[in-house]
C-alpha cells in the first residue's frame, strides 16, 4: 500500500511539473521540430570552425570528416527519438530523467549531470575562442 502511494505522488509531482512548464503543455510538436532544433543546436560551432577546418584538411579528408560527423549526428538523432517512449506511459524529456530510469534515482543523476556540464563548459569556451579568433581578424 505504501509503495502505491508513493508511486502515486511521485506521478502527480511529475504531472505538476509537465503542467507548469509551458514547453510541454502541448506535446504537438513533429518529428521534424526536433530534428531541427538538435541540429541547430549541434552545427552552431561548426559552422564558424568550418572554413579553418577544411583550409587544414584539404578537400578529400575535410568533406569525408563532414559526411562522418552528419552520420554521427543522425544516428544520436535516432537514438533520442527512439530512448524518448521506450518504456510504455513514462516520457523521457530530459537526459537526467533517463540515466535515473537506467542507473537509479541518485547514481544516474550522478553520471549524467556531470557529463552534460562538461558540454556545456565546452561549448562555451569553444564559442569564445572562435569568437575571440574572428574578432581579431576584424579592423
Amino acid at each position: 500500500m505504501a509503495y502505491n502511494e508513493s508511486q502515486n505522488d511521485a506521478a502527480a509531482k511529475d504531472k505538476a511539473i509537465d503542467d507548469w512548464l509551458p514547453i510541454t503543455a502541448s506535446r504537438k510538436a513533429k518529428w521534424w521540430y526536433s530534428t531541427f532544433h538538435n541540429v541547430t543546436a549541434m552545427v552552431g560551432a561548426g559552422v564558424l570552425s568550418l572554413p579553418y577546418a577544411m583550409a587544414q584538411l584539404g578537400w578529400g579528408p575535410g568533406i569525408a570528416i563532414l559526411v562522418l560527423s552528419w552520420v554521427i549526428t543522425l544516428y544520436t538523432l535516432w537514438q533520442m527519438v527512439e530512448m524518448h517512449e521506450m518504456v510504455p506511459g513514462k516520457r523521457f524529456d530530459r537526459y537526467h530523467e533517463l540515466g535515473q530510469h537506467v542507473f537509479g534515482d541518485k547514481l544516474g543523476l550522478w553520471i549524467v549531470v556531470p557529463q552534460q556540464l562538461v558540454v556545456q563548459v565546452g561549448t562555451n569556451i569553444v564559442y569564445m575562442v572562435t569568437g575571440g579568433k574572428s574578432l581579431k581578424e576584424v579592423p
